[in-house]
């Protein structure tokens, strides 16, 4: 390849242009349907629910020993990925907020679906075919309140991904 001059590729905010629903059921991670399931009953947007730190993907993955013989340099391979999710979000009574939707419904402590998250897009657009995002199968659990100093009233919720995160392309 030709050396060209130093370009600074073009970035994107993620202020007003992101979105996280909560979809309770998904037939195909890979092509999550924009009418029926992303649109459908039970699926909520849930992005202005989040506090700034509050919807806290991270990840890791390990790098495993690769010695040979007689070879004075460890190489290494590329290991399991591990993933992590926590959320943080406003204490509300609003139907449509994370408070009522991710509580797990008595006797249980727990409630399973899926995060759904599509980055780069105005979060003013409608979900539609052709947009791309990413999936992860999550089980939240118990909501925990901590009282803070001053602020708004928050909800705390660790999260446990329950199957590997998807990208996806959404279909009609």
């Amino acid at each position: 390849m030709v050396d060209v001059a130093d370009t600074v590729p073009p970035a994107m905010d993620v202020d007003g242009n992101l979105v996280i629903w909560w979809v309770p059921t998904i037939a195909d991670l890979t092509a999550v349907k924009a009418s029926t399931e992303i649109g459908g009953a039970g699926s909520t947007r849930l992005t202005h629910s989040f506090t700034p730190g509050g919807f806290n993907l991270g990840g890791s993955q390990a790098k495993n020993p690769d010695e040979r013989l007689a070879l004075l340099e460890v190489l290494e391979t590329l290991g399991k990925v591990t993933r992590s999710l926590s959320l943080e979000y406003v204490d509300s009574a609003d139907v449509k907020g994370a408070a009522v939707v991710l509580k797990p419904t008595l006797p249980a402590e727990s409630k399973s679906g899926f995060f759904v998250v599509r980055p780069m897009v105005s979060n003013k657009v409608i979900a539609a075919a052709a947009q791309t995002g990413y999936v992860i199968p999550a089980t939240v659990g118990k909501q925990m309140r901590p009282v803070t100093g001053s602020g708004k009233f928050l909800v705390m919720q660790e999260v446990v991904i329950t199957g590997p995160v998807v990208d996806t392309v959404f279909a009609a």
